[in-house]
């Protein structure tokens, strides 16, 4: 099984459930990979939120997840990721909080392979060596590591691809890398830290799987490349993504290809997130009453009989106002988000620019969602066509989108068509 990015005390807005969150989703990995019974664990980095300021309660709570399967007889694989590494690794001292839970017997610390000698053999992780350049959790199959590197990142790579080039003699069945690393194209920012596809690419006749972590999406990449996402939602940016989770892996190494990958969501605290251009609307009351319609609406889509956990809704102003945007009153918009979908907490960001300003030199603090929304907004209202039901039309695109980016069928795009309309005409 695969997973990163638990960032087990994040106490996400200063709400102390949202820390419970996250301690909830990890457990709910951890019980995944004992109730499948698989062979070992892969923890692609950033295990804590915080390796400078952790607290005592998350690293007791780490120990009592990692020990459930130690009981079970599931060996876990660990590697540092950013979030991971505590201020006085500046002083290099191998210390660390993964190293502590190597050191305590609770998982297998993966260290860097590439800054050995060349001649010197690397350090096997097994019976009584809690850490190693790899491990052989089974027999047959080798998993290296490489933790977050930042911007030396490239040039890891480029020594760890000459080491096992070194090594290739001793090539067992199955090869794992697992790495803290984003990827570019597959990531939103272009940042030293990440690596190149073509940079990987001389790593692929020896390397059968690559393990990420660091970047919070989901993503896949020629049946090789492998990044879970994070198991609980970090920033409201990714609502609309598809949820992060884990990777549950088939090995084969008589079949072609050699594995088959699941991918399994990790249940999460609802996000509802909604941008409201004030472009369009012509005062606060009117503003007030396309809120709560949206939330009605929300509400609409839940079933009662779920067992789900409250939602965190989040409110953004955005758009060139027709009128002061200091008119509206943020409370009131709080009051009718808990009035109508209780929510954990409710979020009202006031982001809309006044009358005459450029319309989108918020652009930089908008998630890609609601620069799409918006984007969209403003085609739509100049067609004559569409500006009448601006919001059922531009929800309708944004669903039509999706379904493509999705695969959806022609089917399915008539069908969110049909329902549009039948909501404009009642």
């Amino acid at each position: 099984m695969h997973m990163a990015d638990a960032h087990l005390g994040f106490r996400q807005y200063g709400h102390t459930e949202r820390e419970w969150d996250f301690d909830d989703a990890f457990r709910w990995a951890i019980d995944q990979a004992v109730a499948k019974q698989v062979d070992f664990v892969l923890l692609a980095g950033d295990l804590f939120q915080s390796g400078s300021n952790l607290q005592a309660i998350t690293f007791n709570n780490a120990v009592t997840h990692l020990e459930v399967l130690q009981d079970a007889g599931i060996p876990c694989l660990a590697i540092e990721g950013n979030h991971d590494l505590p201020r006085y690794r500046a002083y290099r001292t191998r210390f660390g909080w993964v190293n502590a839970l190597a050191e305590t017997n609770r998982l297998v610390y993966l260290l860097d392979a590439t800054p050995l000698d060349a001649g010197v053999a690397p350090l096997l992780a097994c019976d009584g060596h809690r850490m190693g350049h790899c491990a052989e959790p089974i027999p047959g199959v080798r998993v290296y590591g490489i933790g977050f590197n930042g911007a030396a990142t490239r040039t890891v790579l480029e020594r760890f691809e000459g080491f096992i080039a070194e090594h290739s003699g001793d090539k067992p069945d199955y090869t794992i890398l697992m790495s803290h690393a984003g990827v570019d194209g597959r990531t939103r920012e272009r940042t030293s830290s990440n690596v190149s596809m073509s940079g990987l690419r001389g790593l692929r006749s020896r390397i059968d799987y690559v393990a990420l972590g660091h970047y919070h999406m989901k993503f896949d990449e020629g049946n090789w490349l492998f990044n879970p996402g994070s198991l609980e939602l970090t920033s409201q940016d990714l609502a609309h993504e598809e949820a992060g989770g884990i990777y549950v892996v088939t090995v084969d190494t008589d079949a072609d290809p050699k594995h088959r990958v699941d991918h399994l969501a990790c249940p999460r605290r609802p996000f509802v997130h909604k941008a409201f251009s004030l472009a369009r609307i012509h005062g606060p009351e009117e503003l007030y009453a396309e809120i709560e319609d949206f939330l009605i609406g929300e509400r609409a889509k839940c079933d009662p009989d779920d067992d789900v956990k409250q939602p965190i809704l989040s409110i953004a102003l955005v758009g060139t106002s027709r009128f002061e945007p200091g008119l509206v009153d943020a409370h009131h918009i709080e009051e009718l988000g808990r009035g109508v979908l209780n929510p954990l907490l409710c979020r009202v960001s006031n982001r809309a620019l006044p009358p005459g300003t450029a319309a989108f030199d918020e652009v930089e603090h908008m998630s890609r969602r609601d620069l799409e929304e918006q984007v969209l907004e403003g085609l739509l209202e100049s067609h004559p066509d569409f500006g009448q039901d601006l919001t059922h039309w531009t929800n309708a695109t944004l669903e039509v989108m999706d379904a493509g980016l999705n695969e959806g069928t022609g089917d399915d795009i008539c069908d969110i068509l049909g329902q549009t309309r039948a909501a404009m005409t009642g």
